[in-house]
């Protein structure tokens, strides 16, 4: 197998997260992190503990088997 493949993988999955927020009732906002196809859910967990770092509750999972998101309030 090709070296450079299995270094340039854990890159792209990486890469293939994104983050968005939505306002949430009462004020503050939800983080949606959505990951990729090819992407394990987990991908999506580290994503949320680098926009938390204090940590965070899960509002809702949701893979449809196209996109994995997971929605999240950050604790204060």
């Amino acid at each position: 197998m090709n070296w450079k493949f299995l270094l340039g993988l854990p890159l792209a999955l990486t890469a293939c997260t994104t983050a968005s927020s939505v306002p949430k009732p009462g004020g503050g906002a939800y983080h949606i992190i959505g990951c990729g196809t090819a992407a394990p859910l987990r991908i999506c967990y580290e994503r949320a503990n680098k926009e938390c770092p204090t940590g965070y509750k899960v509002i809702s999972t949701d893979n449809d088997g196209v996109r994995k998101e997971l929605t999240i309030d950050c604790d204060k």
